[in-house]
């Protein structure tokens, strides 16, 4: 059992190299996290045996025609409450009693709590970017991998790792 678990360390990469989607970043919805014409190796085997992450980079199946990938950062997992706003939108966590105020003025024009299967995807820069503000919450089949790393160009060759994105207030 012992050899088996030191064995997983080198295993996993390798496999998840194999499996690896290679994505070319399209315009500035991800920025500063990703520019385009960055090239991103997206890990398949990341959600095989966990759920998305709030703050994991994923690739997913656009919801409208004709079919597309999406790059977004997620924002709000299941039992999240997502409130939309004048110019704005919150997330409580349904860990959290408590969440930051919407915005000054900002008068909630949406709230909803995501069911068992629903994710908010949003852009990291909001203004720029099609996401769940537009389109509702993604059903967890259509999130097909996680952001691992960028491998072109080799300057900015980096890990692509969680971060919490930032709410947006009116």
């Amino acid at each position: 059992m012992l050899r088996t678990l030191l064995r997983v360390p080198l295993v996993y990469p390798l496999a998840a190299l194999v499996f690896a989607r290679r994505v070319v970043v399209v315009g500035w919805s991800m920025h500063p996290t990703l520019a385009p014409g960055e090239r991103v190796l997206f890990d398949t085997l990341a959600y095989r045996l966990q759920r998305p992450q709030r703050g994991d980079v994923v690739l997913a199946r656009h919801p409208a025609p004709p079919p597309a990938k999406l790059v977004k950062r997620v924002a709000a997992v299941p039992g999240d409450r997502v409130t939309l706003g004048d110019g704005g939108w919150r997330v409580e966590e349904a860990s959290r009693r408590h969440a930051r105020p919407l915005g000054a003025g900002a008068a909630p024009a949406q709230a909803r709590t995501l069911g068992e299967d629903g994710y908010f995807l949003i852009g990291d820069a909001p203004d720029l970017s099609t996401d769940a503000r537009h389109f509702g919450p993604t059903p967890r089949r259509d999130i097909l991998a996680r952001a691992w790393m960028v491998y072109w160009p080799p300057h900015a060759m980096r890990r692509v790792g969680p971060s919490q994105p930032q709410e947006i207030t009116g």
